[in-house]
């Protein structure tokens, strides 16, 4: 699980040869929308020939192939990322036949990456609980450009237009312990407004947030991370729950019982990971 998923494309060096200094959590490699029709070959054959030579642990590495309805492409970009030392693939337009196509294609050329899925279209909302408890799908991210375009409306700073889609989101995601990505913001100058979309991402209960520019990652970073207020207090839960080998208690005047303790177990499990502990 990360704060930052930044996507890049795959047809250019060097940001592929700079993947590791964004700071970001996670990196997307993207063959699709950020790479034409005309690329689409560049992109594979730099970005396998890059992973072949290198190997990451940090930041985590997943590809975002092309779309099932572009079925030679999907092909073409699975067998590329055959052996590569990546931690998954972000799958678009994912749906329920999206994900019987690429379990035929994974059994085919015998591969297994888990799965981001991108949930982009009306159709997929109808179909989130099937896809959310997949086997393969270990996280949701939600694809506001494509929905907004879809259902014609327009984005705001808001967001009101994507309320529902987010909360949808997060539900199915949680009822079976996926994990939640937000959609990227996409003004790139907005810094202030990327902080309050980021807090409305943090409120919803989103895990992590996608960026479309490394300038944004530090600001994501920060804000979905805990704060040291939150962390001191998350320590004295934990504490005095042990202390007493109790899940009830009362603790500054307010009854501490045990989703309490869990949470405060996952917030300082989330500090470690984040290196805040």
């Amino acid at each position: 699980m990360s704060r930052s998923y930044l996507f890049i494309p795959g047809d250019v060096p060097r940001m592929l040869q700079t993947l590791d200094v964004f700071e970001a959590d996670a990196i997307i490699i993207d063959f699709e929308d950020a790479v034409s029709l005309h690329q689409k070959d560049e992109a594979r054959v730099l970005t396998h020939t890059f992973l072949s030579y290198y190997n990451f642990i940090k930041p985590e590495i997943y590809i975002r192939i092309n779309s099932h309805l572009d079925y030679d492409l999907f092909k073409k970009d699975l067998e590329t990322i055959k052996g590569l030392n990546i931690k998954g693939i972000v799958l678009p337009k994912t749906s329920t036949e999206a994900l019987y196509q690429i379990e035929h294609l994974y059994d085919e050329l015998s591969i297994n990456f888990p799965i981001i899925g991108l949930i982009e279209t009306p159709h997929a909302f109808f179909e989130l609980e099937n896809i959310a408890r997949h086997s393969l799908i270990e996280g949701l991210l939600l694809g506001a450009e494509d929905l907004t375009r879809a259902l014609s409306i327009n984005r705001t700073l808001q967001g009101d237009e994507i309320l529902f889609a987010r909360t949808q989101v997060i539900l199915a995601a949680k009822s079976f312990n996926k994990f939640a990505i937000d959609t990227p913001f996409t003004d790139v100058h907005d810094s202030k407004g990327l902080a309050i979309d980021t807090q409305k991402s943090a409120q919803l209960g989103f895990d992590g947030k996608a960026s479309i520019h490394p300038n944004h990652v530090s600001i994501i970073n920060d804000i979905l991370s805990p704060t040291q207020a939150l962390i001191d207090e998350s320590k004295r839960i934990v504490h005095q729950s042990e202390t007493l080998n109790s899940i009830r208690f009362s603790l500054d005047g307010k009854m501490i019982d045990k989703p309490v303790i869990e949470r405060a177990k996952n917030i300082l499990d989330k500090a470690k990971r984040y290196n805040k502990l």
